[in-house]
């Protein structure tokens, strides 16, 4: 056992973004724990380990603790429980599952009942920022989250974070509640400046590196054909143009993985012909939209393109948005979606279906994001001695 690194278990871990994280800042994860069989096989494909396939409504925490011992770590030695229940009902862009008695909602008492009966030095709890206002009585599910943690002893705070201030080329919010049994919950400070007309001036006064952009995020992977295409499999044909693209490319040989789109028929793609970047669907001519019938209610990132010099816009269900690259006339591929979510190349996601890591690729917690809510955590658990000296130090 090597308590020079914190121990982490990650619940619903999904594709592996938040132990992906974790394990950059110095984190070893004995227990990962998802329901979703791809996101599962994609896990076992990235990491050292298989995750437990299971529904946590459907196991106890000894399940849990099963498997921390198997890896050689008594209770005790857990110093965090992480993770992130499912944010289909607390999310603000899909209204029809923002229901209180949507049984998705209540996996979150799931989550806290095991971290209950764990008692780790530090709790992570990520979500959408609309879980602040769901409940039957507007923001009731927070304050639940609140006392419930509060109860077992834990200071707890909550903040929404930008991804982009952390080096995610990707302008996505979302809310992190820390808590931790001594001291104050620790959040990381931004890297990186604002998107947009802020972003000098912060660079200036903060000494802050430059946002990422779409374009130095994606700009050197091979050009697709118009209405999309690809290959799970293909190689590069360009060297990396920016700093970032090095950075996901490292520990790769030539060979590209996820490089690959859904196929639009030609009606669809003369839609995208119409849109500029930083446009959506109301740049298309009526007469195109006619399966449109109520514009009113059309959601305003439908055949959004993105723009080269700034973020993504959150790219959760890029595909069913339509989500345009911002130069060739198709949506994004996987590989471009797991770049913006800062998944280095190396990581592969894994299904027969490419509807499954388009989902995947979309729910997961940036890479970056969780690295860097990780820093902070191993500073905090380091100062307050519950690792042994002689401790690397953490590598957000």
């Amino acid at each position: 056992m090597n308590r020079n690194r914190p121990v982490a278990v990650d619940l619903f871990c999904g594709p592996g973004g938040i132990s992906t994280g974790f394990r950059n800042a110095g984190f070893d994860i004995a227990v990962a724990v998802d329901y979703d069989e791809a996101a599962v096989q994609t896990y076992e494909a990235n990491h050292e380990q298989s995750p437990l396939h299971a529904d946590i409504r459907e196991i106890d925490t000894e399940d849990v603790l099963r498997i921390v011992r198997k890896e050689g770590y008594e209770r005790e030695d857990v110093d965090i429980v992480v993770g992130g229940p499912p944010c289909k009902g607390f999310s603000l862009a899909n209204m029809q599952t923002r229901s209180p008695d949507n049984p998705m909602n209540n996996l979150f008492m799931h989550f806290l009942k095991i971290v209950r009966e764990i008692s780790p030095p530090v709790v992570v709890m990520e979500n959408v920022p609309g879980l602040l206002s769901m409940g039957k009585n507007e923001g009731e599910i927070k304050d639940i989250i609140v006392e419930e943690l509060r109860e077992m002893g834990y200071t707890i705070q909550y903040r929404i974070l930008k991804a982009e201030r952390f080096g995610v080329p990707q302008a996505r919010r979302r809310v992190f509640f820390i808590g931790v049994l001594e001291g104050k919950p620790p959040f990381p400070s931004p890297t990186h400046t604002e998107a947009g007309r802020q972003a000098t001036l912060t660079a200036l006064t903060d000494e802050l590196s430059p946002v990422v952009t779409v374009g130095g995020a994606i700009f050197d992977l091979p050009e697709l054909p118009t209405g999309g295409g690809g290959s799970e499999v293909m190689e590069y044909d360009t060297s990396p143009h920016s700093d970032y693209a090095s950075e996901m490319r490292a520990n790769v040989d030539e060979t590209l993985y996820n490089h690959e789109t859904t196929i639009n028929r030609e009606n669809t793609v003369k839609r995208f012909e119409h849109v500029p970047q930083g446009g959506n669907w109301e740049n298309i001519p009526p007469e195109l939209m006619e399966n449109y019938t109520d514009r009113s209610r059309t959601h305003g990132h439908i055949y959004y393109r993105l723009e080269e010099d700034e973020p993504a816009l959150t790219i959760a269900n890029f595909r069913k948005s339509m989500m345009l690259h911002p130069t060739q006339d198709r949506l994004l591929s996987v590989r471009e979606a797991a770049r913006l979510q800062s998944f280095p190349d190396v990581y592969r996601f894994v299904s027969s279906r490419i509807s499954d890591k388009q989902q995947m690729v979309g729910d997961a917690v940036p890479v970056k994001l969780a690295e860097a809510i990780g820093g902070a955590v191993y500073d905090h658990l380091k100062a307050r001695g519950y690792l042994e000296p002689g401790t690397q130090e953490s590598l957000s």
